[in-house]
């Protein structure tokens, strides 16, 4: 007897057990949603131009002075010797800018002036205005 219950429970189990319950399907409506709103609002954007004056703040404020002064060769060269060997154009401003930024040797000397990869390309062209800008 106590076989016969133990089957029958044994058996409501399994047929509980694998017996798949339908889940509902929520329908599609036809209404459309609607679209975010969105503003746009006008700011004010400052734009800074390179300027030797900028360009003197960015030397000063990096270690610049350490190798390089106005009119007197130090590790590197004077700025003066810099400006007079090079036109000031947006060439030249850019190749300065990029020996600034990545680091140069052989031009004036074997000694390597380390690399500034924390200046940005503007900061490195305002510095690069300012060398320029002591031509005679």
């Amino acid at each position: 007897m106590k076989k016969q219950v133990f089957l029958i429970a044994l058996l409501d189990f399994a047929a509980f057990s694998c017996s798949k319950k339908e889940t509902p399907v929520e329908k599609e409506s036809n209404t459309m949603l609607e679209e975010p709103k969105v503003t746009v609002e006008e700011q004010d954007v400052k734009v800074s131009v390179p300027s030797p004056e900028s360009g003197l703040e960015f030397i000063n404020a990096s270690d610049c002075r350490t190798c390089h002064a106005d009119d007197t060769k130090l590790i590197g060269p004077a700025y003066k010797d810099v400006a007079a060997k090079y036109e000031n154009t947006e060439p030249n401003r850019k190749m300065l800018a990029e020996k600034i930024i990545k680091g140069g040797q052989g031009v004036w000397g074997e000694i390597p002036m380390a690399p500034h990869a924390d200046l940005t390309q503007a900061q490195a062209e305002a510095m690069a205005m300012y060398v320029l800008s002591l031509k005679k």
